[in-house]
């Protein structure tokens, strides 16, 4: 049996399906790199490498039936639990430890500040000097090149103060007396007085710190986390949670378009290697073979190229996923002390998705050969069928129509859950193209056929004809290619058309003149505001930070069982003058206390809602003000009363200016070095948009160029495969030059169909989208993709039919 179907599938067939497996088993398994990296990576690098046992806060919020929610600030565990756990049997030590950002204005690169009691526990010792017991007292790193007595300034907690050197350690960042740091750390008063970041246990000799973990998390029970070996790095970063779980959301937001694009590939790849085989399959009907025979042989001959293609396939995932995780870095969304997790469990995962795949497409593609009767399997064995199928071409029809419908959501909605109407859509009419393809095919070119003038060239006839005549496999060919001109161009200029939506927004919404951020210094320093009023022509200033809250119900289109993050930003009563969100109701000079403001469309003034801070807190807070402009700020805005202290470093981000000369805000820089001064404000949510944007393009750039490699390789196979039926055009009188000439009109006139499907299919959800956002037809971002697209799509499949063709027209010279 194995024999005869490879004998069967030929050379032609098997390639097709190889590399359709291959490209789908390399996405697949990087796609399983990257969630198991979420699942079970830990931080490389660690701090308190001495600490035998670190306890800490939960930095995620369990969700019942559905995956955690990251909490990106810092939370705190009270100072009086390192007393409790200091008298358990096994504990040498118990050390609070707290964090806070400490940067020393001769050197301004963004550092960190720590309690002396921590030093130890860092493996820092003392190279000069002795620990610091003043207030006013630090010891620094060798790396500052600061000698002990010297007197330096450093911003330390938002705070600029002259501190006196009194040591220098062998380990990186600045330690500070506990009492100090402490207070630094905003741990002396408000409302994360009495708190540490996390608390370093030491293991008394003899103790397995595996043991003592145990014994901790009976201790403390389900309320703070307790890890030891690499996993303690998860304690000292706040923000692994967040990144972890992103790891985990990002392949899931993809892996609906991944799926649909292997699926599509790879079922295409078995159905055209058994097109291929229709004669062959006809003449084992006739001879006796059963239909479970047939398709018992199809199978083998799918799943032979599917395990060829395993390995190669799950080494080039590998290879996909390294470079994916340094382009998270680059785009600062993953932390670079947070490896990538590779392990055979992915490639396992995907081998098994592959192959069922496989198995199905092959189950499918030979169910019509397997059961057709032989002598009609005989006779229809050299022609596709004359009528496509009615059901499949009125269910194509019925997804098209479906996707123009959901495309309109624009124009009744603006906001966020507005953009996946036309992103629904575009996905939807892909698949309704691939359905009712052959039918339009068919139709298309016999009205064209009957529109030839008399005089047409005959390679032009025939090429039409051919056409015509071979719609399921023309239809093949032009649904795949219109995928990738539909999803290139779509999917980038949605993106670039909501960023300019967003800046335009954010534009309206923020009337500043500058905008002032200071990142070296971990935040906007507690004295800078004043100095900034007192700048000659500054009319106004006021501060602004953003932070995470989970809630339900925040913006439109969220559930309301499952509670969602959302980026926010943190204002003060005074910002209205700055701060022009389009207030529908109340004002925001009511944003006082536990008071929030937020989109019109997701509650009303006087309503209260619960909800849970970035540090986990839980808060429950009047809208005191409703607004129009959500695309710009996000769907909510928190008082800053609401979040003062239960952010990571509790200081502001960012200092929007009024004044009449913007340039006078330089001489900051003479204070404050490495000050940042910019002319234009951008939404909280700028940063994750542009990322977002170049994630997509990468993931997009390598599913579109694995369609363009396998739309190529069935093009080039189903071109080699035609030299009986241009021997015998030769035959009738075609010179080598008119064949050549038909196969170039044919690959222009698949090439064009697919230019004019796929344009169409775009351009109709981005000129909904454009009207509902931008208030024009046409889309905002480099327009240029649509022709760049076309011309891809014109030289694959150019490229594809004439390299073989020529050698098949050389060889029905010799033939003829």
């Amino acid at each position: 049996m194995i024999r005869t179907a490879l004998a069967m599938s030929g050379l032609g067939g098997l390639v097709v399906a190889f590399f359709a497996v291959f490209g789908g088993m390399a996405l697949v398994t990087g796609t399983g790199v990257i969630i198991e990296s979420g699942l079970r990576s830990n931080i490389s690098g660690q701090r308190l490498v001495h600490a035998d046992v670190l306890v800490s806060a939960p930095q995620s919020l369990a969700q019942e039936g559905d995956l955690s929610v990251a909490l990106p600030e810092r939370a705190v565990v009270p100072s009086g639990l390192a007393g409790e756990l200091a008298r358990l049997d096994g504990v040498a030590s118990a050390t609070g430890d707290v964090t806070f950002p400490a940067t020393p204005l001769g050197d301004v690169k963004a550092a960190a500040g720590h309690g002396w009691a921590s030093a130890a526990l860092a493996g820092g010792k003392l190279v000069s000097g002795r620990a610091p017991r003043a207030a006013d007292e630090v010891v620094v790193p060798t790396a500052l090149a600061v000698r002990q007595g010297a007197s330096v300034e450093i911003v330390a907690g938002g705070r600029r103060g002259e501190y006196q050197v009194t040591g220098v350690v062998n380990a990186p960042d600045l330690y500070f007396a506990d009492r100090t740091a402490a207070e630094l750390a905003g741990r002396t008063g408000g409302p994360r007085a009495g708190t540490v970041d996390l608390i370093a246990l030491r293991a008394a000799p003899g103790t397995d710190p595996a043991t003592l973990a145990e014994a901790v998390q009976r201790k403390v029970g389900e309320r703070y986390e307790v890890r030891t070996g690499p996993a303690k790095g998860d304690a000292e970063s706040p923000g692994t949670a967040a990144a972890r779980g992103m790891l985990i959301a990002l392949p899931s937001s993809i892996s609906g378009i991944s799926m649909l694009i292997v699926g599509f590939v790879v079922g295409g790849g078995i159905s055209l290697s058994i097109t291929r085989q229709r004669r062959d399959l006809a003449l084992l009907r006739a001879a006796g073979a059963t239909p479970r025979q047939v398709r018992k042989l199809v199978a083998v001959q799918g799943m032979t190229a599917a395990v060829a293609a395993l390995l190669p396939g799950a080494a080039a995932g590998y290879y996909l996923a390294a470079h994916f995780g340094d382009l998270l870095i680059h785009l600062g969304l993953l932390p670079q002390e947070l490896p990538l997790t590779y392990s055979p469990i992915p490639a396992a995962a995907a081998a098994l998705v592959l192959l069922g795949v496989v198995r199905l497409s092959a189950w499918a593609a030979s169910i019509s050969a397997s059961k057709m009767p032989a002598v009609a399997a005989v006779r229809d064995a050299q022609s596709e069928p004359r009528q496509p199928s009615a059901v499949r071409f009125n269910s194509g029809l019925l997804i098209i129509l479906a996707a123009m419908g959901l495309s309109t959501m624009p124009l009744f909605l603006r906001g966020e859950v507005a953009i996946l109407g036309p992103s629904l859509g575009g996905l939807l009419s892909v698949i309704g193209l691939a359905l009712a393809g052959p039918k339009l095919v068919q139709n298309a070119t016999g009205l064209l056929v009957r529109m030839l003038p008399a005089r047409v060239s005959p390679p032009l006839w025939l090429a039409v004809s051919n056409t015509h005549g071979y719609a399921l496999r023309t239809a093949g060919a032009v649904a795949a290619l219109g995928m990738v001109i539909t999803l290139g161009t779509s999917n980038a200029l949605t993106h670039t058309t909501v960023m300019r939506a967003t800046a335009d927004e954010t534009a309206r919404t923020l009337r500043a003149d500058a905008v002032i951020t200071a990142p070296a210094y971990g935040g906007i320093p507690r004295d800078l505001l004043g100095e900034v009023r007192a700048v000659p022509g500054v009319t106004s200033a006021v501060t602004a930070s953003t932070t995470t809250v989970i809630g339900r119900g925040l913006a439109l289109g969220d559930g309301a069982e499952s509670a969602m993050a959302r980026s926010a930003m943190v204002l003060g009563p005074e910002a209205r003058g700055l701060v022009d969100l389009g207030v529908t109701k109340g004002s925001l000079a009511d944003l006082k206390g536990p008071s929030i403001a937020i989109d019109e469309r997701s509650g009303a003034v006087g309503e209260h809602r619960d909800l849970v801070l970035g540090d986990g807190a839980k808060v429950r807070a009047r809208v005191v003000a409703t607004y129009s402009r959500a695309l710009g700020l996000g769907p909510i805005v928190l008082a800053r009363d609401l979040v003062a202290g239960h952010t990571t470093t509790d200081l502001d981000s960012t200092v929007f200016v009024r004044t009449a000369d913007p340039s006078a805000l330089n001489k900051l820089d003479k204070r404050w070095p490495a000050l940042s001064v910019a002319s234009a404000a951008t939404s909280p949510q700028a940063g994750e948009t542009s990322a977002q944007l170049w994630i997509n393009i990468a993931v997009l750039a390598v599913l579109l160029g694995y369609v363009l490699v396998s739309v190529a390789n069935r093009l080039v196979a189903t071109t080699a495969a035609r030299g009986t039926e241009l021997t015998a055009i030769r035959r009738l009188g075609a010179t080598p030059g008119q064949i050549r000439s038909m196969i170039r009109w044919e690959a222009l006139l698949i090439a064009l169909t697919a230019s004019v499907a796929g344009l169409l299919m775009s351009a109709v959800p981005l000129m909904f989208l454009s009207i509902g956002f931008l208030g024009r037809p046409w889309p905002a971002g480099p327009l240029w993709l649509a022709p760049a697209a076309v011309a891809v799509v014109c030289a694959v499949v150019g490229l594809a039919y004439d390299l073989p063709a020529r050698r098949l027209v050389r060889r029905s010279e010799r033939v003829a």
